[in-house]
């Protein structure tokens, strides 16, 4: 190993940009030596997506462009990874890119919509996942909330991205006297949440005119959402908000996965000697809980450092560090004024929490892209 080693960082999402972060310092003192392969030149804040999708914000306050918030001696080579080889370690990338040797390798390649098997899903709906898809989405639904006759949204999936995307267009079409009928599908409303938590979101989408239609979704055909039991739903424009599963790199690459795609680590958040993981491609055991640790926003910020600095130890044989993630609750959106969730160990509902989980979104966005994204967020948001 050379003097200055070579870390690779695969994926720019929260994991990999708070990794980076957390290595920064070594970077500026010349010490190491940084690359970030992602497979596009932006980075997406994913909390800020329902807000696009329904016309209240633009692209700028979504996606980062990398270069602006990355210094100049950190280069970013954009590529789509192609396999994983955990025994150099190496990046293999798409096109001329090819094999890119490196000391050390953290892995985020995040995750990606799975359809679970359900027939139609991909030929009938529109999921949440790919850039391209979540722009012809937006323009979908603007369509939808603006046109002169009675439209219908139906928005598979009652977790979080379901509930805020499907309570976010509902808030718009009121506030636009749109005749747009929005649903949200699902077999419940946060079905992992706390049963108080359910009842105030619930609570918070009827007052939005969401129609919730219980069920698991059998098909999806066109124009049609077929539900194992009960009646079919009728929507010009399906959303596919059901769930996700981690980026197939992982598992074509020989690694050992779980029924999600998901890549294990130990405690220590490595897969194996000088590669380690984090964020949504990574399944890592709480030694508290012994419950998988969530793919949350929130958890990939905090498991990004702690694999960059465990990384560090490794290649200068230093004892890792075991990851204990913090709970510091969670907020989920029932549009612009209207919140509910546990910070602390508290409820906390209406107004308050919407202020709170905007500065929360706020600062998250400052971890990862710092002054510059803050202050564009800042702007766009006095507009």
């Amino acid at each position: 190993m050379s003097t200055r080693p070579h870390v690779v960082i695969a994926g720019a999402g929260y994991a990999g940009l708070a990794a980076f972060l957390a290595l920064r310092g070594q970077v500026e003192s010349g010490s190491l030596q940084v690359e970030i392969v992602n497979a596009d030149d932006r980075h997406l804040l994913l909390p800020e997506l329902p807000l696009f999708l329904a016309g209240k914000n633009g692209e700028d306050q979504v996606r980062l462009h990398l270069k602006r918030i990355l210094p100049k001696d950190v280069r970013l080579i954009v590529a789509r990874v192609e396999s994983i080889d955990v025994s150099g370690p190496a990046l293999v990338c798409h096109g001329t890119t090819g094999r890119i040797p490196c000391d050390g390798l953290i892995v985020t390649l995040g995750s990606i919509p799975s359809d679970f098997g359900v027939p139609g899903v991909k030929e009938n709906s529109i999921p949440i996942g790919r850039w391209d898809d979540i722009a012809a989405l937006r323009q979908q639904l603007l369509e939808d909330l603006h046109g002169k006759s009675g439209r219908n949204v139906a928005v598979i999936g009652g977790g979080f991205t379901g509930v805020e995307i499907a309570a976010d267009l509902a808030e718009q079409a009121q506030r636009e006297q749109s005749h747009l009928i929005v649903t949200l599908i699902g077999p419940g409303i946060l079905p992992s949440m706390p049963d108080e938590m359910q009842q105030r979101a619930a609570a918070g989408l009827r007052q939005l005119d969401v129609r919730f239609v219980s069920g698991r979704v059998r098909a999806v055909e066109p124009g049609k959402v077929c539900l194992a039991s009960g009646p079919v739903v009728e929507a010009e424009t399906i959303v596919w908000a059901a769930g996700v599963q981690a980026n197939p790199v992982l598992s074509h690459s020989g690694l050992r996965v779980n029924h999600r795609g998901q890549v294990t680590a130990d405690p220590f958040l490595r897969i194996a000697p000088r590669v380690f993981g984090a964020g949504d491609c990574v399944q890592v055991i709480d030694t508290k809980t012994h419950r998988p640790i969530a793919p949350t926003a929130q958890a990939a910020l905090q498991s990004g450092p702690a694999a960059g600095w465990n990384l560090l130890r490794d290649l200068q044989g230093q004892e890792l560090l075991p990851f204990h993630p913090k709970d510091r609750g969670f907020l989920v959106s029932l549009g612009r004024h209207n919140a509910t969730g546990t910070v602390s160990g508290h409820n906390v509902q209406g107004g308050d929490a919407a202020a709170l989980k905007r500065v929360i979104e706020l600062y998250h966005a400052f971890q990862v892209g710092g002054l510059h994204a803050l202050a564009h967020q800042l702007v766009q948001a006095a507009h």
